[in-house]
């Protein structure tokens, strides 16, 4: 085809309604239905967004967005780590001079500084903004004349150049909060901060953090929502023009596991990114073993994961560039609408104390759901719940965070199980292409638990088995094999009396019939991993004990 060709080419414009055709042939006897889901928050994710579900979307949120953004740019704001204030200070500058572009220190109050450390450091507060915490030693700000930028857990010491009101979204994230809870929780600090100050001082000193976790549309959103909702919480105290505040992100470690950490890579890559769509004005990339103890290589990939967005994909060059999208401004319209909501109803609880009370008891819940998610296979995390690597052990220690983190107790079942292994065995019957579907899936499934089966020969006549079975120290077995042969020979084999605990792989009507005939239990799709493996940790304790007895 030539170039001439081609510019003359024409495509059809499909209607929604053709496309709902298509779609449902492809989706044999299944609904169009089906295909949504519901998220942590309650809002229904849709497999298409038109034109048309922008109706009902303020005519200015994208505006009001884009207008709250001083600079389509971000700052890189990676943290300084050290053992000793000699190593946090080389840390910085080396730092400054590899990209960062904000001095970024948690003050630890095992570090004594000496008068010439402070007096370097404070060569560098003149040239460079910060983002401070000082929540565990306030009395370190006494150390310095003025400071440009944000410092967390400032109290009653003020700086004429920096932020010190903390809105802290992260708290409630860190706790299982949903995004939801996050925006409206902001909002709740942001009302006490207006109440014990005045709303000019809170435009004028506030800045807020938000943690973001790998739902990649979710959290472009939610920044995004918040810089609508921040419009409309000026609007309620009376302020139409409110101005903007800062909005920093750090990569979450909800999701970070000690369990293929390479993994939390490509974890803290899509947050980051989500964090610059969504808007924010500086960014912290939480190194991937960070669990274990951060190493020079894996900080130097964390802040580069910045740099190559900036320098590879220009994206500091666009302002709000997930803007127009039908599904994420829809998605930040109903973020807008539930927050909001939530909010107003937190604002009805007499004291702040209730309304922390209220946030924690839904974070709870939230979290609650996000364990089963992970537990029954929902959701997946990739080297943890699903695709586990057999080689994988938790051997180093794993630093605490104030990060409720899914992976965590998976990483204390794969423990156990390293101190208390249970050889377990998956036994086959019938023709390989018939039952290897479920085989791979209790592999598996047994995998992501810490257990890790062989195969034994496929079709083992009962009493070649128990030979088997005792040559190999067999402590559990997993009967394999397509229905047909699982009803046929299940009965059969319980009726041999093996002298291990066997479960059937696969839901069956006669699963209770079987139960009664010895049956120690079932491994299916939807089952929870946590529960399944306590017990089956329960089993190798009492196989071990007896060993050692």
């Amino acid at each position: 085809m030539t170039i001439h060709n081609m510019k003359q080419t024409t495509f059809t414009e499909a209607t929604l309604a053709e496309w709902e055709q298509v779609a449902l042939k492809s989706l044999k006897g299944r609904t169009l239905e089906s295909l949504s889901t519901k998220t942590l928050e309650n809002i229904v994710l849709k497999p298409l967004y038109s034109l048309a579900d922008l109706q009902g979307t303020p005519a200015n949120q994208t505006k009001t967005i884009r207008q709250s953004k001083k600079s389509s740019n971000w700052h890189v704001a990676q943290a300084a780590t050290g053992n000793s204030s000699e190593e946090i200070l080389a840390d910085i500058k080396e730092a400054l001079t590899k990209g960062n572009d904000v001095i970024h220190y948690i003050v630890d109050t095992n570090h004594s500084w000496t008068a010439s450390e402070i007096k370097e450091f404070s060569s560098l507060l003149a040239d460079h903004n910060v983002l401070l915490d000082v929540s565990s030693n306030p009395s370190f700000l006494h150390n310095f004349q003025d400071i440009k930028g944000a410092i967390i857990g400032a109290d009653t010491i003020d700086f004429p150049s920096a932020r010190t009101i903390f809105l802290d979204g992260s708290k409630i994230h860190q706790e299982g909060g949903d995004a939801v809870s996050e925006l409206a929780s902001v909002l709740v600090q942001a009302d006490a901060a207006v109440a014990s100050a005045s709303l000019d001082k809170v435009i004028k000193k506030s800045f807020v953090r938000f943690s973001i976790d790998t739902n990649f549309f979710m959290e472009i959103a939610k920044i995004r929502a918040f810089r609508v909702l921040w419009k409309a919480f000026g609007e309620a105290h009376e302020n139409e023009t409110i101005t903007s505040i800062p909005v920093h992100a750090e990569t979450s470690l909800r999701s970070f596991s000690a369990l293929d950490p390479n993994v939390n890579i490509l974890r803290a890559g899509n947050s980051a990114l989500a964090a610059v769509l969504g808007g924010a004005d500086s960014v912290t990339t939480i190194p991937h073993d960070y669990l274990t103890g951060a190493n020079t290589t894996s900080k130097r990939i964390a802040r580069n994961m910045q740099l190559v967005l900036k320098e590879e994909t220009h994206i500091h060059r666009v302002l709000d560039a997930a803007g127009g999208s039908y599904y994420i401004e829809t998605l930040t319209k109903e973020l807008v609408e539930k927050s909001w909501e939530y909010f107003l109803e937190l604002m009805k609880e007499d004291t702040m104390e209730d309304r922390e009370s209220k946030l924690q008891e839904r974070a709870a819940i939230k979290w609650e759901q996000q364990l089963t998610s992970l537990a029954t296979r929902k959701k997946s995390l990739i080297g943890t719940n699903i695709y586990a690597n057999p080689e994988d052990q938790v051997e180093m220690e794993i630093l605490p965070t104030k990060y409720k983190r899914l992976a965590e107790p998976f990483e204390h079942l794969r423990k156990s199980f390293q101190h208390n292994p249970l050889n377990t065995a998956i036994i086959p019957y019938g023709v390989l292409k018939d039952y290897k579907s479920r085989m791979d899936f209790v592999s598996g499934y047994l995998t992501s638990i810490g257990i890790n089966p062989i195969v034994a020969s496929e079709n083992l006549k009962p009493v070649d088995l128990q030979k088997w079975i005792n040559s190999n120290s067999i402590k559990y077995v997993v009967f394999v094999g397509n229905d047909e042969q699982t009803a046929g020979l299940v009965p059969a084999l319980l009726n041999e009396q093996l002298l291990v605990p066997m479960d059937v792989a696969g839901k069956f009507d006669e699963y209770e019939d079987w139960l009664d005939m010895g049956l120690s239990g079932r491994i299916y799709a939807g089952q929870s991993l946590l529960d399944k493996g306590h017990k089956l940790l329960a089993l190798a304790t009492k196989e071990n004990s007896h060993e050692n007895a």
